[in-house]
């Protein structure tokens, strides 16, 4: 690991938040990131997680290839190189291999056993990928049917899906799975206990299913324990547990079906942190709501908010990721980021920084620079 070069501004192209650490992958293929797990500062010995202090400046994770895609999950980081390997660093809460007691490197290295892959997710015990035909590939621990593989041992190495349709993207929660299909459904499986498969009940699947949605879905986003979809017109729907208010409703407890969020403008993008949600509006604006003790809403409190409510002091954002109680934005001058920064995913902000702040100067692609 080095620090990236201070007062350089980067192309960033694509970015990732985990439980407590940030990725920014950049447009060629480097990939920085902050926080105390999962941007390759794991101390021999650590069986899980780093809480030693961080550099309060972005650390460059010393890939022998470029990568193409990233996702921070729980203590685990995976890639996707330029060939469609699965590359792996952090620690490995996630169950790399199936081998959930074993740490893995402080660097990325090669995960052999998948290759073609397009799209990837980590989530708390679990990962999954999709390869270029459209198959689901899960590994990790299969709770309650996290895998979608009603066959796998406890402790499972990658392993097909059956039963599903191609797919083309997949986000994971806390020992439940999304999928969303080449045709535009969204399918389940896993845990149950909050209705965050949005199947009408509370009974836990081990093979997947389909999730009835009024409209073709062009993006999945997972939470602890809810789900976040976004429909092709920019319609947000939202199931699971609602808590805290991720929901953007008050009432009930809990939705068993998708239920639609009252948002001011179509959504482009979504994300789902623990217990909160995220939307990024057709104009540029974020909006946020749910949990907010850690001031991950982004609205200057410490108030859970039920309804979505716009981030102030952001505009012309371009993708959006939320950790387990921190959000990040990109815009066409800065990475923004507020919430947790207790283990330094947010570098140098407040350790709770409940307002955007920014994280890194980047490039925009309307300065003629490819991010």
């Amino acid at each position: 690991m080095k620090d990236a070069p201070a007062g350089d501004a980067f192309a960033v192209a694509a970015i990732s938040g985990g439980r407590d650490h940030t990725l920014a992958l950049l447009a060629d293929g480097t990939v920085i990131g902050w926080g105390g797990d999962g941007s390759g500062r794991i101390p021999a010995g650590v069986p899980e997680y780093c809480t030693t202090p961080a550099p309060t400046r972005p650390v460059e994770v010393l890939s022998r290839e470029p990568l193409r895609a990233v996702a921070a999950g729980h203590g685990l980081s995976l890639g996707v190189t330029s060939a469609g390997r699965v590359t792996v660093w952090g620690a490995n809460a996630a169950g790399l291999d199936g081998r959930a007691g074993a740490l893995a490197p402080a660097t990325p290295m090669p995960f052999a056993p998948l290759a073609g892959i397009v799209a990837i997710d980590a989530g708390e015990f679990q990962s999954a990928a999709i390869d270029g035909d459209g198959a689901l590939w899960t590994w990790g621990l299969a709770l309650d049917g996290a895998l979608a593989r009603p066959d796998a041992p406890f402790e499972a190495p990658p392993g097909r899906v059956p039963g599903v349709p191609p797919m083309r993207a997949v986000a994971l929660g806390h020992g439940f799975g999304l999928a969303l299909a080449r045709d535009g459904r969204a399918w389940s499986f896993g845990g149950n206990a909050a209705g965050q498969l949005g199947l009408g009940d509370l009974r836990p699947r081990e093979r997947a299913s389909p999730v009835d949605l009024p409209a073709k879905i062009d993006a999945l986003a997972a939470g602890a324990s809810h789900a976040l979809a976004l429909a092709a017109g920019g319609a947000v729907y939202a199931w699971g547990s609602n808590h805290r208010g991720q929901l953007g409703r008050a009432h009930p407890a809990y939705a068993t079906t998708p239920q639609a969020v009252a948002l001011p403008e179509p959504a482009r993008a979504i994300a789902a942190g623990m217990y909160f949600s995220l939307a990024l509006g057709a104009s540029g604006r974020v909006y946020a709501w749910g949990w907010n003790s850690q001031g991950q809403l982004g609205l200057g409190d410490a108030v859970d908010h039920a309804r979505p409510v716009a981030v102030p002091g952001l505009a012309r954002v371009r993708a959006i990721a939320a950790g387990q109680a921190h959000a990040i934005a990109l815009d066409d001058t800065h990475l923004h980021g507020w919430g947790s920064n207790a283990a330094g995913q947010l570098g140098a902000a407040e350790r709770v920084q409940r307002v955007p702040a920014r994280l890194l100067a980047v490039i925009s692609p309307a300065r003629g620079r490819d991010a």
